[in-house]
């Protein structure tokens, strides 16, 4: 079974930074990711939101309830600040827009 540490763990060793350089980025204590990451202390919600956000997950993935790593309507954080009013985006515009992510992902990849 994933946990939520395993999930953290893995999402932070994916983007290639230590737990040190996740502690700065969340403005957290370097000991907080790593009782995290051994499950044994949960963050709050507020935090497990900002976790979310910075990995572009939803909550429900870092949980371990679903493998589904996109957000409900699938456009990541850092397209949020682009797009300030996404939610009253109709469904077709969001799917649009994943779509031309994911284009560019593949056009990217190595």
């Amino acid at each position: 079974m994933n946990t939520f540490g395993s999930i953290l763990k893995a999402l932070r060793n994916e983007k290639g930074i230590s737990g040190k350089e996740l502690a700065d980025i969340l403005k957290v204590h370097k000991g907080s990711i790593s009782n995290w990451e051994t499950d044994r202390r949960s963050p709050d919600k507020e935090m497990l939101n900002t976790i979310a956000d910075y990995f572009g997950v939803t909550i429900d993935f870092l949980l371990g309830r679903t493998k589904n790593t996109n957000f409900n309507k699938g456009i990541k954080t850092i397209y949020k600040d682009k797009i300030k009013s996404y939610e009253d985006l109709p469904d077709d515009a969001i799917e649009k827009i994943n779509e031309y992510i994911e284009m560019i992902k593949l056009k990217y990849q190595k």
